[in-house]
């Protein structure tokens, strides 16, 4: 029931997914009229039966602050979403809903794993080499050099076991690649990622080199991460505004743009915000992953696709023991 479109975005992006992943079933938790009602507009007799939708009067709405959810809205279809995933009824839970308010139930409900103190909101951004996991995004405003760390160390596993990346690169987002720029809790950070031998450290990352592809993963604070995501979200659909306006001003452009067409349209796609919708709250016990409220179908099908490729990994189960013997065992020798 979250984000600006509900379930007429989730409905369609759900059968569209249902289609092409025949071994996936939905539990969709709302209001049962308006999930029924685009059922009816978009279903398909062949994924029908793999769809649960279960009643909530309750719903969570973006003015809702995370302390009062937890109060009286624990039974709201996003609350009830997050608990199918604690009760193990569900894999993994997906919301375009109140971020705030998806991380407070997250904790509450699946806690974190071992020796993380906050979970992160991490995803991809596209670079010119491929794709650099940035977080966090929102999650944490403020962060202490100790959760940077641990942000990294999160990151660090989950690229190895995602990307079959055995040793990804990791650098700071900072305002200078300098090790004296920055603030005391960035140096402390980056002192703390350097004297870990196991960890691949690069320094300091302004924030054009996220898109130069320079580190594989990105650390930042909740603050930073936000700002770099929605800048560079607003960026890409003006690029691709503008390079549609320019093709269509003339006949020759037009021309222009059939001898390149596919050219054209391969930095589309890679332009295209859509491709790189939904983000994991890495550091849960449980995949939960957040979706935009602004998402179109085709950006919340991305998203159901990032939660299922968890979900296969079984990704918190797999970190759980690496972060075990790096955060609490190596601490307690």
């Amino acid at each position: 029931m979250g984000g600006e479109f509900g379930p007429s975005v989730v409905v369609p992006a759900l059968i569209a997914c249902l289609k092409k992943n025949s071994n996936v079933e939905a539990l969709v938790y709302g209001d049962e009229r308006a999930v029924t009602k685009e059922l009816a507009v978009h279903s398909d007799s062949a994924v029908l039966h793999r769809i649960s939708v279960i009643h909530c009067d309750v719903h969570v709405t973006d003015s809702d602050k995370p302390s009062s959810v937890l109060r009286s809205k624990r039974s709201s279809s996003m609350g009830s979403a997050v608990k199918a995933v604690s009760d193990q009824e569900a894999d993994a839970c997906i919301s375009a809903g109140n971020t705030g308010a998806l991380m407070a139930l997250g904790l509450f409900c699946l806690k974190t794993l071992p020796g993380i103190s906050r979970p992160a909101i991490c995803t991809t951004f596209p670079t010119v080499s491929g794709r650099t996991y940035v977080l966090d995004l929102g999650a944490n405003i403020e962060c202490s050099a100790e959760q940077l760390y641990q942000f990294a160390v999160l990151a660090n596993f989950a690229t190895q076991l995602l990307d079959n990346n055995p040793n990804p690169s990791i650098r700071i987002l900072n305002v200078g690649v300098e090790k004296t720029k920055g603030s005391a809790h960035l140096h402390h950070a980056a002192d703390l990622l350097e004297n870990d031998t196991h960890l691949n450290y690069q320094g300091f990352v302004e924030g054009d080199g996220i898109f130069e592809g320079v580190a594989d993963i990105v650390v930042c604070d909740g603050f930073s991460g936000n700002i770099a995501l929605k800048t560079s979200e607003g960026f890409a659909s003006m690029i691709k505004s503008l390079l549609e306006e320019l093709f269509s001003k003339s006949w020759l452009a037009r021309i222009a743009l059939s001898l390149i067409s596919r050219s054209f349209k391969d930095l589309k796609k890679k332009l295209d915000p859509a491709l790189y919708n939904g983000a994991y709250l890495l550091g849960l016990n449980g995949v939960v992953v957040k979706s935009h409220g602004s998402a179109s179908t085709k950006a919340f099908g991305h998203a159901l696709d990032v939660a299922i490729s968890a979900a296969e990994r079984n990704l918190p189960k797999a970190l759980a023991p690496l972060l075990e013997t790096k955060l609490i065992i190596t601490n307690k020798e």
